[in-house]
């Protein structure tokens, strides 16, 4: 009796049985894992796929929202730059205003010409590295007011008075930013007698100024 019972105890010590026990308590744990994992994968692609039935149903509202403040944003863009159009434009009207206020006598001007030409200019970089800096780009507007008229005293050299007239009036020497303005452009013409009283004779001149260039710069 005695011998089996050490018998007995021997197989419930035998390192094999035990180790069986163990490896197939972990290969159960394992494989519950393995089953929460794959419980976890089918609800997240359930949840998954309940999310992208809602997105596609709010879509087309999103896509509307999206359109509409596209459309905010590029009316607010256009409304932008009539505003520096409008505040910042050239007016050639406040020119015409000066030149009517500036009338010397035995002068008469004949043409006035005004030239608005713009010019492209790129972005340029300043230095290099962590330090480049970037100047936007633009355009350049130039101005140009060409003055052609008829000097009736030019034994006084009436258009040398009209000329000062011109470059010493306050609202060109304010946007001129100088008091020699107008420079004469060629030589005067030839006396000519006037067609419509042959008693006067006349000579051609023409005046012309360079308004200074402004640079509007890409917002």
């Amino acid at each position: 009796m005695a011998e089996a019972q050490a018998a007995e105890e021997a197989r419930r010590r035998d390192p094999v049985k035990l180790g069986i026990w163990i490896a197939a308590f972990f290969v159960i744990v394992v494989g519950l894992w393995i089953l929460k994992k794959q419980m976890d994968i089918y609800f997240a692609n359930s949840t998954l796929a309940n999310r992208t039935d809602q997105w596609n149903h709010k879509k087309p509202q999103f896509d509307q929202v999206t359109n509409f403040q596209a459309r905010i944003a590029e009316v607010n863009q256009k409304l932008a730059a009539l505003d520096r159009l409008s505040t910042n434009r050239f007016l050639w009207g406040s020119v015409l205003n000066a030149l009517q206020l500036t009338v010397v006598d035995h002068v008469s001007v004949t043409q006035i010409v005004g030239e608005q030409t713009y010019a492209t200019q790129d972005p340029t970089f300043i230095g290099a590295g962590s330090s480049k800096v970037t100047l936007p780009g633009g355009v350049i507007e130039k101005i140009k007011l060409t003055i052609e008229g008829r000097d009736f005293d030019p034994a006084n050299a009436g258009y040398s008075k009209y000329k000062d007239a011109l470059c010493n009036f306050p609202f060109f020497v304010q946007h001129l930013g100088r008091n020699d303005g107008f420079v004469l452009e060629d030589t005067l013409g030839p006396l000519t007698l006037d067609p419509q009283d042959p008693s006067r004779q006349f000579k051609k001149f023409t005046l012309a100024t360079h308004f200074p260039d402004t640079t509007r710069t890409d917002q």
